[in-house]
């Protein structure tokens, strides 16, 4: 089944999304971005896509944009829920369901209950409903997790490592997980606030206890420099060693003072140059133990776009309001007559 959908940022999560929605056979009839420079620019042409001139002409007239029947917006613009909230409360005031990528918007309540409560009341109030979905929050360390709780008795607690790569990411994500700082630079800038580590884990920890049923007293948090005793280098920037590589920032989630749930995430540049795989890994303790581990990473940044474009299918047969993805069946990739050869139809 395809979909009508309208594109909210079109960065370069935006056009993977443009790309893998246009080849499922998708509508793109709108796509907005507050960028000056790509105002007015094909999509087609932006994105990447087989004809340059395919889809519509990138625009920052929001209102225009959202005029029309209801559609699917697919939102990928910030990370934090107090920055996209109101891009996400126009579409719903329009009538259109909303897919969003913001790490925060995938349990929302876990960064501020006063808005989560206003973006509910409002997608009931127009009959629309709103999501948030990716690879990391959304599946390696949470999703995935709570499937393999299934064939589980009882559940004493849960490790997950996810160990990956930012290599492929630009300055914005790189300056936020301290690379190329010095140990004692990225000790004053994570005291700044300008290291944040991973985004999401809040989110993580809130969909899994949410669907448990745990009741979590309290989660603490660490973020450490990953120091590179090699040279190391990107597109973006190259390092020497003793500077930054990455942050490894881990939480815990304690019930009654015991910890039932520690998620690690050491985010790096080039981690094979000290001879690190990447990797997901997964071990679960209680009646049984379930140890899983993925060998490389799962990806992220078409992870995240695959997420979000394969939500279509199942968003629009949710009740209007806030949607988790605990309340979906698995948002697995639905096979169309214009799938590709040898898949099942």
């Amino acid at each position: 089944m395809t979909s009508e959908i309208i594109l909210f940022g079109v960065g370069a999560m935006g056009q993977r999304i443009a790309r893998l929605a246009s080849g499922r056979g998708h509508r793109i009839r709108a796509a907005i971005d507050m960028d000056p420079a790509k105002r007015g620019v094909p999509l087609g042409r932006l994105a990447g896509l087989a004809d340059p001139l395919a889809g519509p002409a990138i625009t920052s007239d929001v209102e225009q944009a959202l005029r029309g029947a209801p559609a699917t917006v697919l939102h990928a613009t910030a990370s934090f829920l107090r920055d996209v909230a109101g891009e996400i409360e126009i579409c719903l005031t329009h009538g259109h369901d909303v897919i969003s990528i913001a790490e925060e918007m995938s349990c929302p309540q876990a960064a501020s209950a006063s808005i989560a409560t206003r973006l509910e009341a409002t997608a009931k109030r127009h009959d629309a409903r709103v999501m948030g979905t990716g690879v990391n929050p959304g599946f390696a360390m949470d999703i995935l997790v709570l499937a393999l709780t299934v064939p589980c008795g009882r559940v004493d607690h849960i490790h997950a490592t996810r160990t990956n790569d930012l290599s492929d990411f630009g300055p914005t994500v790189l300056h936020s997980q301290g690379v190329g700082l010095t140990p004692e630079g990225f000790e004053k800038a994570l005291q700044a606030g300008k290291v944040v580590g991973h985004v999401g884990f809040g989110q993580s920890i809130a969909l899994i206890a949410r669907h448990l049923g745990w009741s979590v007293d309290s989660v603490n948090e660490t973020r450490e420099p990953i120091i590179s005793s090699v040279a190391r280098e990107t597109p973006h920037l190259r390092i020497v060693p003793g500077e930054v590589a990455g942050c490894r920032h881990c939480a815990s989630a304690h019930v009654g003072g015991r910890e039932v749930l520690r998620l690690e995430h050491p985010q790096q540049i080039r981690p094979e140059a000290e001879g690190q795989e990447t990797s997901d890994h997964i071990r679960i303790t209680g009646d049984q133990t379930i140890d899983m581990r993925i060998t490389p990473e799962i990806a992220g940044g078409a992870g995240t776009a695959a997420a979000a474009v394969n939500a279509l299918a199942y968003l629009g047969h949710a009740p209007a309001g806030l949607v988790h993805l605990t309340d979906l069946p698995l948002t697995s990739p639905r096979m169309t007559t214009t799938s590709p050869r040898g898949a099942m139809r």
